[in-house]
């Protein structure tokens, strides 16, 4: 299972958290009922932890597009060099 699959599940299932608490939340029940103040607790916890995996992945995301672009730098470099190594070649045969 890849990275980016898990932190989905992660993201699914705490949205889904989110969900109910605020269903629950806007079923009225009242500010003092213990029950809403452990769920409003859980749903700033859960908000806290979505920040937390959202910015874990943009950095993951940031960190592929650099893999990507140095990647792509490489090739065009290599490409480059194949071209003048056949172009050299050509020169050679045509001599």
């Amino acid at each position: 299972m890849s990275v980016l699959h898990r932190a989905e599940e992660r993201t699914q299932a705490a949205l889904g958290r989110l969900e109910r608490a605020l269903r629950s939340l806007s079923a009225g029940a009242s500010a003092a009922d213990p029950r809403a103040a452990l769920e409003r607790a859980a749903l700033e916890r859960d908000c806290e932890l979505l920040r937390a995996e959202c910015d874990s992945l943009r950095r993951e995301l940031e960190a592929v597009r650099e893999r990507q672009a140095r990647a792509a730098a490489v090739v065009a470099e290599v490409e480059d060099r194949l071209d003048g190594a056949l172009a050299r070649l050509d020169d050679l045969a045509g001599e």
